[in-house]
């Protein structure tokens, strides 16, 4: 079988493990997300609508993104960064296609809270996350979208094993969650394309400076986790 990705070490050159523990970390200490665990729908409702702003630019900012592809040729040769570009497109065009927007995932499962998304406040730590989604510098870029895919996932593990979260909404299911525990077992996932493209666009394959930038992504999202619960859980008013 042809290699789906420029590279087959990034997992252990990236300590992947590592990172996913730095994740799971700052789920497990957001005051906010161990509310929601608990089933407090303050902050539910909260985690909703606050990151809001986030979840719509994320999926815009993704589309908006130029990948060319000269800088790629010139350190991997036209044939490999054409078939790895063909096979990468493909499998993103697949998880789309069985996954959904993630954004509208988000949008139903506040609808299933009875809460409406819309003019919300947008707190600085989202903010920032929005600017750092942003980047035209395509090594930070694909490290802000392994970061935050990382995140997503132990989030979802989080929430998702909570009954008394998942009882909150009316459908008794947090879609958006579940999407993003879906197994890729027929080609690479979200975060395998992340952690590859960030490695394959530095220009030196500086592992350092991308694990760098993953780690800030994932604190970021601590610090904006905090910003939303002090701004919007009336739980603590």
């Amino acid at each position: 079988m042809e290699p789906v990705l420029f590279h087959v070490d990034n997992h252990s050159r990236l300590s992947e493990a590592e990172l996913r523990k730095r994740a799971r970390a700052e789920v497990s200490r957001s005051s906010l997300i161990q509310m929601a665990a608990a089933g407090s729908k303050a902050a539910a409702m909260a985690l909703h609508a606050g990151f809001w702003p986030f979840v719509r630019e994320f999926e815009l900012a993704i589309d908006q993104q130029k990948l060319p592809r000269k800088p790629l040729v010139a350190k991997f040769g036209h044939e490999a960064s054409r078939r790895s570009f063909i096979r990468m497109a493909q499998a993103v065009r697949e998880m789309k296609e069985e996954e959904g927007s993630h954004a509208a995932h988000w949008q139903e499962d506040a609808r299933n809270l009875k809460i409406t998304l819309g003019n919300d406040q947008l707190v600085p730590g989202i903010r920032a996350l929005i600017e750092s989604a942003y980047t035209k510098d395509l090594p930070r870029f694909f490290a802000v979208l392994a970061g935050t895919e990382l995140i997503a996932e132990e989030l979802s593990r989080c929430l998702i094993a909570s009954s008394s979260f998942l009882a909150l909404f009316s459908r008794k299911r947090w879609v958006w969650g579940e999407v993003h525990l879906l197994a890729h077992c027929n080609g690479p996932s979200h975060l395998d394309i992340d952690l590859d493209l960030a490695r394959a666009y530095s220009p030196t394959d500086d592992i350092g400076a991308i694990r760098r930038s993953i780690e800030t992504t994932i604190a970021l999202f601590g610090r904006a986790a905090a910003d939303v619960n002090q701004a919007l859980n009336p739980a603590l008013w």
